[in-house]
C-alpha cells in the first residue's frame, strides 16, 4: 500500500489560521512613548547585580583560569607569539604542523613550518586563535566566529592556544557581551565561552578530562 500524504495546507486555510491568531492577540498598536521605552531598554539594558571581584580584573582572571586547569603565559607583545608557540612544540627533527587563525597570519611565522591558516583539519596537534575578551569573574575566554577566526580551531586539536590581549580582560560576563555589541557589524554566528579543558563526572562520579575537545588549553596573555 502506498503511503498516504497529508492534505496540503491551502492558502485560504493559512489565512484563516493567521486571522484567528490576529484576533486573539488583538489589534493594538504601541504608542510613541512605549516605543521610546523599548528603544531605551534595548540600547541601555538594565544592569543586574554582579559579584564583587576579589582582586584587580587581570589578576583574578589569571587565578581563575589556572583554577580551570588552563596554563597561562604572558608575553610583552604579539611579536613574541611565534617563539612562545615554538616552546610548546615537540623538539626537532619533528617539523611543526599546526593551524593558526587567519587573524594571526601576519606575525611572521617560519616559512619551514607546515601551517594551515584556516578551518581545522582534525589532524593538527595544536591550534592558535585570538580571543575577543577574557572574563575575570570566571576565568573564561570569549571567541567569536568569523572568516578570520574559524570555530573549528577551538575544538579539534589536542592543544588549544588562545591569544588574549591584557586590555581585553573585563570584569564580568555582561561586560563581554557589551564588548561584542560595541564591535558593530553583523552578530557572529557562533560565540564560544571557554573555561579550560572540558571534563565530566557522569560515570561513577569520577572526573574525566577531557570529555571532548582539546586535552589542554594554553592562554597567552599579550601585554601590549
Amino acid at each position: 500500500m502506498g503511503q498516504e500524504k497529508a492534505p496540503a495546507v491551502t492558502e485560504a486555510r493559512r489565512d484563516t489560521v493567521l486571522a484567528r491568531i490576529r484576533a486573539a492577540l488583538g489589534d493594538r498598536h504601541r504608542t510613541r512613548d512605549e516605543l521610546a521605552t523599548l528603544d531605551r531598554r534595548l540600547n541601555a539594558p538594565p544592569v543586574g547585580v554582579r559579584p564583587k571581584l576579589h582582586d584587580d580584573p587581570l589578576s583574578q582572571f589569571i587565578t581563575k583560569a589556572q583554577a580551570n586547569l588552563c596554563t597561562v603565559e604572558r608575553i610583552a607583545s604579539l611579536q613574541m607569539l611565534v617563539p612562545a608557540i615554538l616552546r610548546l612544540l615537540p623538539p626537532p627533527p619533528q617539523k611543526p604542523d599546526i593551524s593558526v587563525a587567519p587573524a594571526l597570519a601576519h606575525l611572521g611565522w617560519p616559512a619551514d613550518w607546515s601551517i594551515n591558516f584556516g578551518a581545522g583539519r582534525r589532524t593538527e596537534p595544536l591550534s592558535v586563535t585570538l580571543a575577543v575578551a577574557g572574563i575575570a569573574e570566571t576565568g573564561s575566554v570569549v571567541l567569536r566566529s568569523a572568516p578570520a577566526s574559524p570555530t573549528t580551531l577551538n575544538f579539534l586539536p589536542d592543544m588549544h592556544v588562545v591569544v588574549l590581549r591584557a586590555d581585553d580582560v573585563v570584569a564580568h560576563t555582561e561586560d563581554a557581551w557589551a564588548r561584542l555589541r560595541a564591535e558593530g557589524g553583523d552578530w557572529p554566528r557562533t560565540v564560544n565561552i571557554i573555561a579550560g579543558p572540558s571534563r565530566t563526572a557522569d560515570v561513577g562520579g569520577i572526573i574525566v578530562r577531557p570529555a571532548h575537545g582539546p586535552k589542554s588549553v594554553h592562554l597567552v596573555l599579550c601585554d601590549s
